[in-house]
């Protein structure tokens, strides 16, 4: 009979997070935009300034189009400063707002018919600008309004060149149109940048709440699988202990569970450790077997030219170790042949298995409260990326194989069939 082992218990995910379109980056682009448009525009105006020299007032005139241009020189430079973009935008706005409801004091006399108010080039640049400033689209609506019909009104003055009522309307539908659309796009993509906003957030909270819940599955898996090797087991041989060898062997384990402990206790926070060489788990292997009351034969091959992880390695010489103290305990006498066979496979792969030909179990009939394979054994091994498998049945002995490969699922090696003695 085979049992399956279950899958590894997944590491975590590195994640490489590319910086995401946010409200924050689409505001600064429109911000970027509308400099660049009001410096483009506001040197189109200049020539109908100097056009119109003549016809402004001397005083207010000139005040007027001096502080128009330096408010389009203020949005202008909010592409490179840009904390400093809204507050340019409101002042461009309500500057140029101002300065065409005083379109009559700034041209005391008539414009020729010929002429535009230089203020027309500017129209839209002010209407955008205040989609942009004010994030009540309500309070921007009004302002697209405010600026066609106090345009139309000075168009129809002889400031503005009395122009007829028809081409005063065509002149402010032409502004309120571009307005209206450049409002209706600045709210929806702020809408949607919102919602972008909130399914990030989201996603974040749950990939930490996921990263955390991790961390907790991880460290009791860790903590189960000490309970279980360092001290469930000991005191479970103590009390079997009946005989010199098993008196040893009890003796043995409290040590190293004591040892092991202090171990735990002493670690701090993470660290950077180096890698262990696969000889040394070897190494480690066969100090610790060979303190077991009955013989193990330790094999290997290829073992000296990789290094593993060193989570890997505790890992793996920790649950070959739990699945040697299994044989000893539980398939039988010293006539069992019991073995360990560390190999090298691939590149920088690894493959460990521990068998005996004793007397085997039904996989499928151990209480789930037993600790000994399940969190020492298997998951143990998972949580370092590698994966366990157990093949065992009543009277058929039972073998353990653990495998391990470095920065992808674990290497899929076939079991081979172990020595025993009543076949497989």
């Amino acid at each position: 009979m085979v049992a399956d082992a279950a899958p590894p218990v997944a590491a975590d995910p590195s994640r490489s997070i590319r910086p995401a379109i946010t409200a924050t980056t689409l505001e600064r682009a429109i911000a970027v935009m509308l400099a660049a448009a009001a410096l483009g525009f506001g040197a189109v105006t200049v020539p109908p300034v100097l056009q119109q020299l003549p016809s402004l007032d001397p005083v207010w005139g000139l005040v007027v189009a001096l502080v128009v241009c330096a408010s389009i020189v203020f949005v202008g430079a909010t592409a490179v400063v840009r904390r400093l973009a809204r507050t340019a935008q409101i002042v461009v706005a309500v500057v140029f707002l101002v300065a065409l409801v005083t379109w009559p004091l700034t041209v005391p006399g008539t414009l020729p018919q010929a002429q535009v108010p230089w203020l027309w080039w500017l129209c839209n640049v002010a209407t955008i600008a205040a989609a942009i400033a004010f994030h009540t689209w309500q309070i921007a609506a009004v302002y697209n309004v405010l600026v066609p019909v106090a345009y139309v009104v000075v168009r129809m003055t002889p400031s503005g060149g009395a122009v007829s009522l028809p081409r005063a309307v065509l002149d402010g539908v032409y502004v309120i149109f571009l307005g209206g659309a450049a409002l209706v796009l600045i709210v929806v993509i702020r809408r949607a940048a919102a919602a972008v906003d909130a399914a990030q957030a989201t996603a974040v909270q749950r990939y930490a709440r996921a990263m955390r819940e991790h961390a907790i599955e991880l460290e009791r898996v860790q903590v189960d699988a000490i309970v279980h090797d360092s001290v469930l087991t000991t005191l479970l041989s103590a009390a079997r202990a009946d005989t010199p060898e098993a008196k040893t062997l009890a003796a043995t384990m409290a040590r190293n569970a004591i040892a092991h402990l202090d171990a735990a206790a002493a670690r701090g926070g993470p660290a950077v450790v180096p890698p262990v060489p696969f000889s040394a788990v070897r190494s480690r292997v066969v100090e610790t077997v060979g303190a077991l009351a009955a013989p193990v034969d330790v094999r290997s091959q290829d073992v000296d030219d990789r290094d593993l992880p060193a989570s890997v390695a505790e890992a793996l010489a920790a649950a070959t170790l739990q699945a040697a103290v299994n044989s000893v305990q539980h398939a039988g006498d010293d006539a069992v042949r019991r073995w360990v066979t560390l190999i090298g496979i691939g590149a920088a792969g690894v493959r460990i298995e521990i068998g005996d030909d004793g007397a085997g179990f039904d996989p499928g009939a151990v209480p789930a409260e037993r600790l000994g394979v399940r969190r020492s054994i298997i998951e143990r091994v998972g949580v370092a990326g590698g994966e366990a498998q157990l093949v065992s049945a009543p009277g058929r002995g039972t073998r353990v194989v653990l495998t391990w490969a470095p920065a992808a699922a674990p290497a899929s090696v076939p079991v081979e069939a172990a020595p025993s003695r009543g076949g497989r």
